[in-house]
């Protein structure tokens, strides 16, 4: 049996696991492709792995060369094709995340993703909804399986580098550009998805529930309960515009070539349930995990607070937007929600989104 609590894609690794059970198998040539519902703290997550079908390897296989292969060559057994999913030859890109990427023919990503949801995967909704906006990569089609979406293929950026990578090794450029395109790419999404007017109220309510959730699964956040809770206050009580939204905006989730900015993965928080990423937000919320993002790279790449000030103000600027006590309370709630992960998964990494939360307050 695969040891899942040991992959890179599994996200619950603050839990024991208390048990795992194959619910779906696909013999997949030489690999055996499998649905896991894992059991973990009282609650059954569903994920998808290709394992080792002679060896019986305890390891996932999907990041190797053969198992990119495979899973490509049997992809159409495994659920159903909408739209077109396929190629000749596959590879694995390399950077594991929460899902595993393939570069196929090298003119496609396809997308596999690892924990299954039963309900419309917001990566496929919201780029095919604006597949026609020139800073998202175009889909090509996807596969389902009772209700969840276990693939995505859309088309390849060329050349396109990580933005995070980028801002580490000073090769960023104007981060004004960045901030444009974010802009465009919210445009794109009202245009397609509509947008509503809510109270400045409900701003207020959806982020004190989020602290809530927040502070019983990271001591560290208790002593600034209270401000951060002060400071959503400061949200006025005005109507404001929410609409569909990334969810999960970062650096990482970039890639510039010599043309132009693109925004990938619209997922949203891995940790969120499925119906809360689906809701319309407000898109300040991308724009506060951009601010972040840059803190993170300033703390990874041993850069000042001048340059990080420096990077943000230029990304507001390009976006059209000043801080604002909506887009403080956001930049407050991201790093809350840094805190938690970083507890969970890099406890020498929580100072970081700590300390943003001091200078935030």
């Amino acid at each position: 049996m695969l040891n899942i609590a040991s992959e890179r894609f599994y996200g619950a690794k603050s839990e024991p696991v208390d048990a795992v059970e194959v619910v779906a198998r696909e013999e997949a040539g030489g690999f055996e492709w499998q649905v896991l519902a894992v059991t973990h703290g009282g609650v059954t997550d569903e994920y998808q792995v290709l394992v080792d079908a002679t060896s019986g390897a305890d390891t996932d296989g999907l990041s190797t060369p053969a198992g990119a292969q495979a899973y490509l060559e049997h992809v159409a057994r495994f659920g159903e094709v909408r739209g077109s999913v396929g190629g000749t030859a596959a590879r694995p890109m390399g950077a594991e995340q929460s899902n595993t990427s393939l570069i196929v023919d090298d003119e496609w990503v396809l997308k596999v993703f690892r924990r299954l949801e039963h309900g419309v995967n917001p990566d496929v909704e919201l780029l095919t909804g604006i597949a026609d906006c020139p800073n998202v990569a175009g889909v090509r089609g996807h596969v389902v399986r009772g209700g969840a979406t276990l693939a995505l293929q859309q088309e390849l950026i060329r050349g396109g580098e990580d933005g995070f990578d980028l801002a580490v090794a000073d090769r960023l450029g104007d981060p004004a550009e960045l901030g444009a395109a974010v802009r465009t790419v919210h445009d794109a999404l009202a245009a397609a998805f509509g947008s509503e007017t809510v109270p400045g109220a409900r701003l207020r309510e959806s982020l004190n529930a989020h602290l809530d959730a927040l502070v019983p699964r990271a001591a560290q956040l208790a002593e600034h309960e209270g401000g951060l809770r002060e400071l959503y206050s400061r949200i006025p009580d005005g109507d404001v515009e929410v609409q569909r939204i990334h969810g999960d905006l970062h650096l990482g989730q970039t890639l510039k070539t010599p043309e132009r900015w693109y925004l990938i993965d619209f997922e949203g928080e891995p940790a969120r349930p499925l119906a809360e990423r689906r809701a319309p937000d407000h898109r300040l919320r991308d724009v506060a995990g951009m601010v972040r993002s840059f803190g993170y790279a300033a703390a990874v790449g041993g850069k000042s607070r001048e340059w990080e000030k420096w990077g943000v103000e230029k990304l507001l600027a390009g976006y059209g937007v000043g801080m604002d006590p909506i887009l403080a309370a956001y930049v407050a709630d991201k790093a809350a929600y840094e805190v938690v992960y970083e507890a969970n998964n890099r406890p020498d990494w929580v100072r970081i989104p700590l300390e943003a939360i001091a200078a935030v307050l």
